[in-house]
């Protein structure tokens, strides 16, 4: 390595890349197509919406509770140094070396940190502007006051942790808390009245963070808090992966599933491509991965449904008949594919004609609760009617299309 610039890009494209494997784990291309994508085209629509037209909702908000959820974002986050365990044994000794990785890190913060207060004006823009009349400058203000707040607060909660210890740190924190609290909701609470206050209050505070961070990086005895801190950070998309991951007492194998308990046939037919039919529907409805990611999707499409303009409904159906359908024949492959049926002389002809049959009964329970929903967000009488009559020859037809071949 020719000079700690380049230790701190290697590491930081390190981090990167480690976030992107932990998201891949849990964010597969399935994922994304039938829930992330659709997810933010109808958030970027309802966010344009907001722009168009004040939703009546927007009046109930007031602005304190805005200031609190801003106070609560300054309040989380820190700041990172990049300091690695092996830095002990090799980079410890070059001083210059170490230090400079340390204040890359903390512009590397900055950085990061301005970008995220950046997105949470973006998301409270319309709010802001809409309903509480904020201009330009005013904005402006309330971004920067954040900004600086959240740097601030990050360093000194770090100062803390490294002098304090056990309850003490637990009661000066809540203190700290409460206190920084009151002094951020007042001038944000009143930033049309006090405007000029509030750029005093930001040059304070920029005052304050050229000070904390000249101590915070003087700081002796930090090595080791900084590796900790650091690897908590690392782990911090893993973490929120594993939050729900305990140790639970393994439940007896059940004798017969839930679904289909008695094997009874649901096809009619004696050939392979009706056996094979029976296959695909019991696996797919006995598939606990499969009912939840199901249920997922017809909660996303279903809210996300009543909030478009009626002619974007019926496109938006459409589509979520054709996503589905395409959906259940991945899985359907996948299951033909299994090693157990190459066991049997099965011709590629009956699995497509096992396809063809079993897929819209696939198809068709999600796309009656997504119609359902479509159907209800017309707000009349005959629209849930219409919309689960209209369901069946969809999900026909949908299916049709999409095993038109194999």
């Amino acid at each position: 390595m020719k000079s700690s610039r380049q230790l701190f890009i290697r590491r930081v494209f390190s981090d990167w890349g480690y976030q992107y494997r932990a998201l891949r784990t849990a964010v597969d291309w399935i994922i994304a197509l039938y829930f992330v994508i659709p997810l933010l085209l109808v958030v970027g629509y309802q966010y344009y919406s907001l722009w168009q037209l004040q939703p009546a909702w927007f009046s109930w908000i007031p602005l304190p509770v805005v200031a609190a959820i801003f106070y609560l974002f300054a309040w989380l986050g820190t700041i990172r140094y990049f300091v690695e365990e092996g830095d002990q044994l090799f980079l410890r000794q070059n001083e210059s070396w170490f230090k400079h990785l340390m204040v890359l890190g903390w512009r590397y913060s900055l950085i990061l940190q301005g970008a995220t207060t950046l997105l949470l004006m973006i998301v409270f823009l319309p709010l802001l502007v809409r309903t509480f009349n904020f201009t330009a400058a005013q904005v402006t203000c309330l971004f920067i006051f954040t900004y600086l707040l959240k740097i601030n607060l990050g360093l000194a909660r770090q100062l803390l942790a490294l002098h304090l210890y056990g309850i003490v740190l637990w009661l000066v924190r809540v203190a700290l808390f409460a206190g920084v609290f009151f002094l951020y909701q007042a001038p944000v609470t009143h930033l049309s009245n006090t405007f000029v206050y509030s750029w005093i209050g930001i040059a304070l505070l920029l005052v304050l963070l050229v000070f904390l961070s000249k101590l915070r990086l003087r700081q002796k005895g930090a090595f080791f808090a900084d590796i900790a801190r650091e690897r908590d950070s690392r782990m911090r998309i893993v973490s929120i992966m594993l939050i729900q991951v305990s140790e639970r007492k393994r439940r007896p194998a059940r004798k017969r599933p839930i679904m289909f308990g008695k094997s009874q046939r649901l096809f009619r037919g004696t050939g392979a491509s009706s056996g094979l039919s029976d296959f695909l529907t019991k696996s797919f409805f006995r598939n606990g991965t499969q009912w939840k990611l199901t249920i997922q999707f017809v909660l996303v499409m279903g809210l996300g449904l009543f909030f478009l303009p009626e002619p974007l409904k019926i496109i938006v159906w459409i589509a979520a008949a054709c996503l589905l359908a395409y959906w259940r024949k991945l899985f359907c492959k996948e299951e033909l594919s299994a090693p157990f049926l190459k066991l049997f002389d099965i011709q590629d002809n009956a699995k497509h004609q096992a396809l063809q049959a079993a897929l819209p009964v696939l198809v068709l329970p999600a796309l009656l609760l997504i119609s359902l929903c479509v159907g209800i967000s017309f707000f009349t009488w005959w629209g849930p009617l219409l919309m689960l009559g209209a369901a069946i020859p969809l999900a026909y037809g949908a299916s049709s299309v999409f095993t038109s071949w194999y």
